[in-house]
């Protein structure tokens, strides 16, 4: 299980670094923007492994909600490390609130349970249309989702098609036109 003992946590400055992306009316550019995403990066870098220790004493929901916030995570830092341009200020912004929320708030705590398992979790690769895992050795995609305006939802697909499509509904003409 990975072990945060290198640096200590300050959750004002962590507070205070998501808090100046998400309640900013404009980000920030260039070298300025730049500083920032590694700034979260490196709070997201911080906040995982003892988040994952938590989960490992979490129970039920609040550990399921934990395991899916990791893996969150570890997609974020993988594509963030990529240099992906999808990886922006808010992506990482909204991913330390949740980590520093978790590491805070964790619920109640019991004795470490199935560590190994959380780690492996982790490590999986989700496919974002069927939610299945995708196989170290099958071939995937990276795909921004097309969730909202601003495309912020971006992830993983399998590369041949893994959910049926339904035939597209035969179309019904309006009441005036029917016979």
């Amino acid at each position: 299980m990975p072990e945060n003992t290198l640096l200590p946590l300050d959750a004002d400055t962590i507070r205070k670094a998501y808090d100046s992306v998400l309640w900013a009316p404009r980000l920030p550019t260039g070298e300025e923007l730049d500083t920032l995403k590694q700034q979260l990066q490196g709070h997201v870098q911080l906040l995982v492994p003892d988040v994952q220790d938590f989960a490992a004493r979490m129970r039920g929901e609040m550990r399921q909600l934990a395991v899916r916030i990791l893996v969150l995570a570890s997609q974020l830092l993988e594509e963030y490390t990529d240099g992906s341009p999808a990886c922006d200020a808010y992506d990482l912004a909204t991913m330390t609130r949740a980590l520093l929320t978790l590491h805070q708030h964790p619920g109640p705590l019991g004795e470490p349970t199935g560590a190994h398992e959380i780690a492996e979790e982790i490590r999986q690769r989700l496919c974002g249309a069927c939610s299945e895992p995708i196989a170290d050795e099958k071939l995937y995609e990276r795909r921004t989702f097309d969730s909202d305006p601003s495309d912020a939802i971006h992830g993983s697909v399998h590369t041949e098609l893994c959910v049926e499509q339904l035939p597209l509904p035969a179309p019904v003409p309006p009441p005036s036109l029917r016979a």
